[in-house]
């Protein structure tokens, strides 16, 4: 009991553990799945906003007054000129909602220097009212081509900034045209847009959840009904390997009985008696053996024992099996039905004297159905007591060892009803008969 105690213990701990496990790993998955959502999602965005920035820069520099910035380049000691270019960048910037529009042009050693748009003529690394530029040349500002970079301010946070090349009336580059964004927007875009799909990760997370815990029941259901198939099955055998050992004891009982009467007739010099003796019981030892081939093996197993206790116990067993394997029906189950059913008419012919004892056994095989008839003369059944015999713990039988007798034909009742057929019984004139019919699809 206590063994049993621990191992039911262990095996709740497991199960604990088991369920603590996969808690955990739904949290961590479903955490990593929101964060990369969240990091793609925002990655996009960051490139839908320079590609849209990089679209606004092209777009302000179509309509850009480049004689304009022109006459500037030649006069930048103008305050008027320079005006005029600071308006028309502030214009656009209005525009477009952008951060900043201003111009660049390549200074000493590439770097990038701010031409307009207010702003004095340093190295763009120390400004501290537009933003501050890496002091790594940008690529495609170096190569004259359009570019688009991601700036990171400690400071003034960070920044998308898409810039294309101004090209003189000569068709010279003269500077570039720059949009800046800050990623501000894309951080307020990407939550958002987490936001909105909140629904769908708590969504994903109860689904996993619930597959998690309708798994954990198909489990717990799948093992408790092997364990129950086990626990039948292992009854079953256990009635039929008791059944075997008595018989065994009972032909130990008679050999020993045997071997004496030999003996005897050895010792008195009657050699030809205990010679007619020996072929006598040779022939009994043969008739122990099933006269018939079947072909399910635990069919012919049941049925080799009940034939040699048949034997012993002089019993006059007749058997109609047909050669077939029974494929539509659980082995167990058939067994089950046999055994109980063959357990009742020993019990039923053992009240009677040995020269009426009868027993009747078949297995028959029809297009639509299985048919199991097991016979015996014994006591008929009452006819009142026809209908409550497959009951639980019903039995007309007396108890055994102040044991309750009963549980055979209601285990039978339950095998049959659980593949849709039906069982009946005849009793009358001291026979009494039992039909099984399990239906079975061509």
């Amino acid at each position: 009991m206590l063994r049993w105690l621990n191992i039911k213990q262990l095996k709740q701990k497991k199960f604990a553990v088991i369920i603590s496990v996969t808690m955990l790993m739904i949290t961590v998955l479903t955490s990593l799945n929101l964060y990369t959502t969240y990091t793609s999602t925002k990655k996009t965005i960051e490139l839908t906003i320079a590609s849209q920035a990089m679209s606004t820069a092209y777009a302000v520099s179509n309509n850009f007054n480049v004689n304009m910035y022109e006459e500037y380049l030649n006069d930048q000691d103008s305050r008027d000129k320079r005006l005029k270019l600071e308006e028309e960048l502030h214009r656009a910037k209005n525009q477009t909602g952008a951060i900043y529009v201003y111009i660049l042009v390549k200074g000493p050693l590439e770097h990038p220097i701010l031409i307009a748009d207010g702003f004095p003529k340093l190295d763009l690394t120390t400004l501290d009212d537009c933003c501050k530029f890496y002091k790594k040349p940008i690529k495609g500002f170096l190569d004259n081509d359009p570019f688009t970079s991601r700036i990171r301010d400690g400071e003034n946070g960070t920044y998308i900034m898409s810039g294309v090349p101004i090209t003189s009336t000569k068709g010279k580059v003269i500077g570039s045209l720059v949009v800046e964004t800050g990623v501000a927007k894309v951080s307020e875009m990407t939550n958002e847009v987490i936001n909105h799909s909140l629904t769908f990760f708590i969504y994903s997370g109860l689904i996993i959840l619930f597959s998690f815990i309708i798994f954990m029941a198909t489990q717990f259901w799948y093992r408790k009904e092997v364990t129950s198939q086990v626990g039948e099955a292992e009854e079953t055998y256990q009635g039929e390997f008791q059944s075997m050992l008595q018989t065994m004891r009972s032909i130990r009982h008679d050999f020993i009985n045997h071997i004496q009467v030999i003996q005897g007739l050895l010792k008195i010099g009657r050699e030809d008696r205990a010679f007619e003796y020996v072929n006598s019981l040779s022939k009994e030892v043969e008739t122990m053996e099933l006269p018939l081939k079947i072909k399910h093996p635990a069919l012919y197993i049941l049925l080799q024992t009940k034939w040699a206790r048949a034997q012993n116990d002089k019993v006059d067993m007749h058997l109609l099996i047909d050669d077939h394997q029974f494929p539509k029906i659980n082995s167990i189950d058939l067994i089950k039905i046999f055994s109980n059913l063959i357990d009742n008419a020993f019990d039923a012919t053992f009240t009677l004297p040995e020269l009426d004892r009868f027993i009747s056994v078949e297995a028959t095989v029809t297009p639509t159905s299985y048919l199991f008839k097991v016979e015996n003369i014994g006591p008929t059944i009452a006819e009142d007591q026809l209908t409550k015999i497959f009951q639980v713990g019903f039995s007309t039988k007396i108890e055994r060892n102040g044991i309750p007798r009963g549980d055979g034909l209601s285990i039978v009742k339950q095998v049959v009803n659980k593949y849709s057929g039906k069982i009946s019984v005849q009793s009358q004139k001291n026979t009494t008969c039992f039909i099984v019919e399990i239906p079975v699809k061509s």
